[in-house]
């Protein structure tokens, strides 16, 4: 007798090699034709660009926003930035956001430096300058004792900034989030205030929206004009990631939408109910798309099983792209 949730069946449906994935289970917003039960919204508020922000985040003040039967409070605008901002997103999230105060998953384990992993792994492939290493702190003083050493000796030892760079899975901004005891630290770090204007635009252009057949809804009453970041994670993910089916709850402020982004590669990301037992709802993502939880999809169990392959947009993998950008290269 099968014991698993229903949660948990559809994350093994979806992790399947690419060629036996059944793409027509899968919503895709940036179809033409929507599958029945997506609904276009119409957002009641701009979405403007933070006016300390040297260049446009977005494409449109009045962008396309959907939601999915079965989701009340679910919000996905297709993406809304143009180029430039993508490639500063991806700046901010793989140099500024990864240095201290920011803490890492490695932190526990090397001496991570002042400069990002992602800046010294680019410099290392100068012939020209000096190769570094980066110190392990596990066989050190300085290591935690109420950490558990882990069995690889990968971590016991100096490593290179790319080796570190590819064994990066998350960091987190502002209140810190400690993963044993489940709580956040406050005070910490500040929250990225450039990021925490980015958040807040889009928490205005997204409250009180409506849908095209009606004239009111309750996807998101939340005032936008309140909302404030505190915390934040960056997850970073290779082809072969995924992010287990979670419910995010230890926030100080519920009742504040859940936004998040996503940059780079494609994914299969499922939304579901409040408990694991609700077949989840599977959902293309694609580069730059946004997604809010809102009222009651706010404590919805979600995750991503599946990443897609060589999926980034031009924007981000061609070589000459970005060099015209406001903002330059941390």
């Amino acid at each position: 007798m099968d014991q698993q949730t229903a949660f948990r069946r559809a994350e093994k449906q979806y992790k399947v090699r690419d060629g036996l994935l059944d793409w027509s289970t899968v919503i895709d917003l940036s179809a033409s034709s929507h599958t029945e039960g997506v609904h276009e919204l119409c957002l009641a508020h701009d979405l403007c660009s933070p006016p300390a922000l040297p260049f446009q985040l977005f494409t449109r003040t009045r962008p396309r926003a959907f939601t999915i039967d079965g989701h009340p409070g679910l919000i996905i605008i297709p993406n809304p930035f143009t180029d430039e901002a993508q490639r500063w997103l991806a700046r901010k999230c793989l140099c500024d956001c990864t240095k201290p105060p920011n803490r890492t998953n490695l932190d526990p384990f090397f001496e991570l430096p002042s400069t990002s992993l992602f800046t010294l792994a680019s410099e290392s492939n100068d012939t020209t300058r000096p190769q570094c290493l980066i110190d392990s702190r596990v066989l050190s003083d300085s290591f935690d004792s109420t950490v558990t050493k882990p069995k690889d000796t990968f971590y016991s030892q100096p490593a290179s900034p790319q080796a570190l760079l590819d064994r990066l899975r998350w960091c987190t901004l502002g209140w810190q989030y400690n993963w044993t005891t489940k709580l956040y630290d406050l005070g910490v770090s500040e929250f990225d205030p450039e990021l925490n204007e980015l958040m807040q635009a889009i928490a205005v252009a997204i409250t009180n929206p409506t849908r095209e057949a009606a004239n009111s809804c309750n996807d998101n009453t939340y005032d936008g004009t309140q909302y404030e970041s505190h915390a934040g994670i960056i997850n970073y993910y290779d082809e072969r990631a995924t992010m287990a089916g979670h419910v995010d709850k230890t926030e100080e402020n519920m009742d504040a939408p859940l936004i998040s982004f996503n940059i780079g590669l494609d994914c299969v990301y499922l939304i579901g109910g409040t408990t694991r037992d609700t077949v989840p709802t599977p959902v293309l993502l694609r580069s730059g798309d946004v997604l809010a939880m809102c009222g009651e999809s706010r404590l919805a169990y979600h995750g991503v099983p599946k990443i897609l392959a060589n999926t980034s947009p031009a924007c981000l993998t061609d070589l000459d792209a970005g060099n015209n950008d406001v903002v330059a290269a941390v």
